[in-house]
């Protein structure tokens, strides 16, 4: 587990899951920090939101506030000190490096994001299924409680991603997104869960991001890693 103020402690030990995030594409990890992690988490993200540069804003809407975040801004700017132990964090370096089967990789930016309602659903990405063609394994911590309707991450099962998929990732006129059509819902799952559950995924798998559509605000830390190779 962490502590946030000190970060002398690494995340906690999830290496067990690196065959089920292979096996399936994604996996859900409860707990991945507590309930009261997730809390001082929230508190610090959202003083970062309201001390961070305009130039710092990934996006700056008013249904969405999503903070793009390199490792020397963990350094540099005493608001975002808590963020930089996941850059230096051995269990999750030695997670990706598990992954990947590979020493050279990276964790490039992590992603702090806010989002509310905006009174109507959409079917644009990327809210719509798709897959990446630049393939990243990302962690995505939910900071908030997340139900139905809440913004949870969704994801194609793994009996629907066939060889189909990877026939069409090794074409070299994908574009960076894809959109695929899912008609099924039973082959989809929307990942749900409680302050602290943390969602580990493939991009190369199909998925789409969650779209809030409660009166609950979605807030979430995302990890975004990679090989180099």
């Amino acid at each position: 587990m962490i502590i946030i103020k000190t970060g002398d402690k690494n995340l906690k030990n999830i290496s067990s899951f690196v065959n089920d995030v292979k096996e399936n594409g994604y996996f859900k990890i409860e707990e991945f920090v507590t309930a009261d992690e997730a809390s001082e988490l929230e508190a610090l993200s959202l003083n970062a939101f309201n001390k961070a540069e305009e130039s710092q804003y990934h996006i700056k809407e008013e249904h969405t506030a999503v903070l793009s975040i390199k490792e020397e801004d963990t350094i540099n700017k005493s608001y975002l000190n808590f963020l930089n132990q996941y850059f230096t964090d051995s269990n999750l370096i030695e997670f990706v490096e598990n992954y990947f089967e590979s020493k050279n990789i990276e964790i490039p930016k992590i992603f702090l994001a806010e989002s509310s309602s905006t009174g109507q659903k959409v079917d644009v990405l990327p809210y719509k299924m798709h897959f990446d063609k630049t393939r990243y394994l990302k962690f995505m911590i939910y900071l908030r409680d997340v139900g139905k309707g809440d913004g949870g991450t969704t994801f194609a099962k793994k009996e629907w991603n066939t060889k189909l998929q990877k026939e069409l990732l090794s074409r070299d006129a994908l574009k960076e997104e894809n959109v695929v059509e899912v008609y099924d819902m039973n082959a989809v799952e929307e990942i749900t869960g409680q302050a602290g559950t943390c969602t580990v995924f493939d991009t190369n798998i199909t998925h789409k991001a969650g779209q809030v559509l409660n009166k609950n605000k979605r807030l979430v830390l995302r990890i975004d890693t990679r090989s180099k190779e």
